[in-house]
C-alpha cells in the first residue's frame, strides 16, 4: 500500500485569492482539495494546476450558500479518504450596499458564506485536524475587520467576526497540535467586480493600498507555516490601522462612508 497522502483543502479555489492560494500551496508540493460553486471555472482551475505541478488535486462543486453545505464537503472528505492537514476558509462575499435599500438575500449570502460556512467547516473538520502531528487553519479576514464599514456593513461586520473567532479557537487550541491563522488584506485585485470597485478611487489610494493575489497568496502560506496568528500584509495597511486609532469614530466613520459610497451597488 502507498504512502497516504495529506491534503490542503481549500474552499472558493477556482478563482481570485483562492485560486492564488491554490498556485502557491500546489508550488510548495502540497495536494489540494478544491471547492467552487462555479464548475467552468473550478475545472479550468484544476486543469491548470495539475499542468504545471506534480501534485495530487480533486475538486468540489457545492455552494457554500446552502444549509449543508460544510457537511457535504466533509462528507465528500471522509467518504473518499481524503485526509484534510490544511483547512484554508477563504471563500467570501464582499460587495458595498446602502444597507436599508438592499434585498434581504444580499444580507443572508454573506452571513451565509463569510460567518456559518466557515465556522461550521471549522468545527467539523477540527477531529480531522487534530489527528495530525501538525494541522493549519487558515481564514481569510479583511482589513475591513478592523473598522465600521458605512456602505459595507455586514461585510465589515462579518470580517471582524471571523478575527474574532480565530483569536478565540485558536486560545483554544493552545498546547494542540492545530495552529489557526487569519489574514486580512485591504483591497485585492482578483474578479472583475473587484476590479470595478477598486476603480472608483483615486490612483493614490490604489497605488498604497491594493495588493495583487500572488503577493497576498505567498505572505499568508509563509505566516501560516510560521504559525503566526494575525496577519495583515503591506507596511501601509499596517500602518493605517496604527493611526486610525487616534482618529475619532465619528470622523473615521465620516471618511469611510465618503470613500465606499462611490462603490454602491444598491
Amino acid at each position: 500500500m502507498g504512502k497516504e497522502l495529506n491534503y490542503t483543502l481549500i474552499t472558493g479555489g477556482s478563482r481570485g485569492i483562492g485560486n492564488a492560494l491554490a498556485w502557491e500551496c500546489a508550488s510548495r508540493g502540497m495536494n489540494l482539495l478544491l471547492v467552487s460553486k462555479q464548475a467552468e471555472g473550478l475545472n479550468s482551475a484544476v486543469q491548470s494546476l495539475r499542468d504545471e505541478f506534480k501534485v495530487d488535486i480533486k475538486s468540489f462543486l457545492v455552494d457554500l450558500r446552502d444549509l449543508d453545505a460544510p457537511q457535504k464537503v466533509v462528507n465528500w472528505c471522509s467518504e473518499n479518504g481524503y485526509r484534510v492537514d490544511i483547512l484554508i476558509n477563504n471563500a467570501g462575499v464582499a460587495g458595498t450596499a446602502d444597507f436599508s435599500k438592499s434585498p434581504l438575500s444580499y444580507s443572508d449570502e454573506r452571513i451565509m458564506v463569510n460567518i456559518r460556512s466557515l465556522v461550521l467547516l471549522t468545527r467539523l473538520f477540527l477531529p480531522e485536524l487534530q489527528s495530525h502531528s501538525k494541522a493549519h487553519i487558515l481564514n481569510m479576514g479583511s482589513l475591513s475587520a478592523y473598522y465600521p464599514l458605512p456602505f459595507k456593513s455586514v461585510y465589515g461586520a462579518s470580517k471582524a467576526f471571523v478575527v474574532s473567532f480565530s483569536r478565540a479557537i485558536n486560545e483554544e487550541l493552545r498546547g494542540g497540535t492545530v495552529q489557526i491563522t487569519v489574514i486580512n488584506p485591504n483591497g485585492v485585485r482578483t474578479n472583475p467586480d473587484t476590479f470595478k470597485r477598486i476603480n472608483t478611487h483615486s490612483r493614490i489610494l490604489k497605488f498604497l493600498f491594493i495588493m495583487d493575489a500572488g503577493d497576498i497568496a505567498r505572505i499568508a502560506i509563509d505566516k501560516m507555516l510560521k504559525g503566526k496568528l494575525v496577519v495583515v500584509p503591506g507596511f501601509m495597511n499596517r500602518f493605517l490601522i496604527l493611526i486610525s486609532r487616534f482618529i475619532p469614530s465619528r470622523i473615521k466613520e465620516k471618511l469611510i462612508a465618503h470613500i465606499f459610497g462611490k462603490e454602491v451597488l444598491y
